[in-house]
């Protein structure tokens, strides 16, 4: 219950599971249209395996970044936080 009130909150995100689910399905349609263009027998094949696999990656990893640091900065809020609180006593 506690985290569906996080959520509600904006406390826990959503979107970061959502880019790790669009980030697979981006993998599985980069995939997908290598394997077409493998049947199709286009020499180009390859190259959208390779660097498509590549680019969804990078636009994947820059999106989830934001998130990331997120977290690292409310961990270092919570540390800072708990050392205060441990001084005043």
């Amino acid at each position: 219950m506690a985290t569906f009130i996080d959520i509600l909150s904006f406390r826990r995100m959503v979107s970061p599971v959502l880019l790790q689910i669009l980030f697979w399905a981006g993998i599985g349609g980069t995939l997908y249209g290598s394997w077409v263009l493998f049947t199709l027998q286009h020499w180009a094949w390859p190259v959208a395996l390779i660097f498509g696999v590549l680019l969804v990656r990078v636009i994947f990893e820059r999106a989830i970044i934001a998130f990331r640091s997120y977290d690292a900065l409310r961990a270092i809020q919570k540390s800072l936080q708990s050392q205060t609180a441990g001084g005043e006593q």
